[in-house]
């Protein structure tokens, strides 16, 4: 191979490994989610005064019955139903309990993970109107707030947190670390966990992490220098074996046909072996992003569930 070719060669490579790292591989994006079990929602009271016999005795009584015994099965779609029906006969001038069906279904809901018609059932209910000493009031603010959260809109978010900061400090303290944690923003759960009272489990939490995370960066720059070597820092062998065998092959098609003059097959070959070196690449940083986000989410999950910072554990009433 002449001079001419074999810096051409090189000074193709090298603009390869310049070139081709994405900048959003390094991002941490933490998939977290959690579902209550029909035994946990069964087990917290109902902040609402119980049905009065005759009340019991009335349509919308007997369907307000209905829709939660539906509601403690975790069988949403016919409670809200049932609710729905319930507010229709119920008189207006009953409000406490126009309030109470308005809670139910916004609960319903969201046990249901329907954000958007959580936010928009709110818009248009009297709730927004509940006073302070309403019984399900916190329960509110944190439905409320995390449906927000869920929709992006970080303004109500935000003002309804103030709300809830009024009312308990920590437990406002508690929802911004949850948040923080679901989203991965490790800066904030670092600063959250170490003011008074530090968290200590969320402190190992995060330590835990930054130990044995894998370097986005380094595997990129390992599957550059050797096809494969990304991989295998990862733990994927079996992609570590794949991707150097064929690097190596086509390498080798490449530099033969160089060598023995056949510039048009080299060419083809090499641009062949670019695609594949370019995604070894950015796969073996991917396969890296998606190792902490898998590992990140599990102990994640783990803490949120033992330390209860979730919304949903955090809830004092159900149905």
């Amino acid at each position: 191979m002449n001079r001419y070719v074999k810096h051409l060669f090189f000074t193709f490579f090298v603009l390869l490994i310049l070139t081709s790292c994405h900048e959003n591989s390094t991002l941490l994006e933490p998939k977290i989610f959690y579902f209550p079990q029909e035994r946990h929602i069964k087990t917290l009271p109902s902040p609402f005064i119980p049905l009065a016999r005759e009340e019991k005795e009335t349509m919308w009584g007997k369907e307000i019955l209905i829709a939660q015994s539906f509601a403690r099965e975790m069988d949403l779609y016919r409670a809200i139903t049932a609710y729905k029906r319930a507010k229709i006969l119920l008189p207006s001038v009953m409000k406490e309990r126009v309030w109470q069906i308005e809670y139910s279904i916004l609960l319903c809901y969201y046990l249901g993970h329907k954000y958007q018609e959580v936010v928009e059932s709110f818009e248009d209910s009297d709730l927004k109107n509940v006073p302070e000493t309403f019984p399900a009031y916190i329960n509110l603010l944190l439905i409320l707030y995390d449906s927000y959260q869920r929709r992006d809109n970080i303004a109500r978010a935000q003002a309804i947190l103030n709300l809830i900061e009024k009312q308990d400090p920590e437990l406002a303290r508690d929802l911004v670390l949850g948040t923080s944690i679901n989203e991965g923003v490790l800066s904030a759960i670092q600063f959250l966990s170490e003011m008074e009272p530090v968290n200590i489990e969320a402190i190992q939490f995060l330590d835990d992490f930054c130990t044995n995370a894998k370097s986005v960066r380094k595997a990129q720059a390992l599957n550059a220098i050797l096809p494969g070597a990304g991989y295998y820092y990862v733990g994927q062998k079996k992609s570590a074996f794949t991707s150097f065998i064929i690097n190596s092959l086509f390498i080798w098609a490449s530099y033969e046909f160089f060598d023995r003059g056949y510039i048009a097959a080299g060419l083809i070959t090499t641009s062949l072996e670019a695609g594949w070196y370019i995604g070894g690449i950015n796969g073996a940083g991917l396969a890296a992003k998606a190792y902490n986000e898998a590992y990140y989410s599990e102990c994640g999950k783990d803490l949120m569930i033992r330390k209860k910072l979730f919304p949903v554990l955090m809830f004092q009433y159900a149905f």
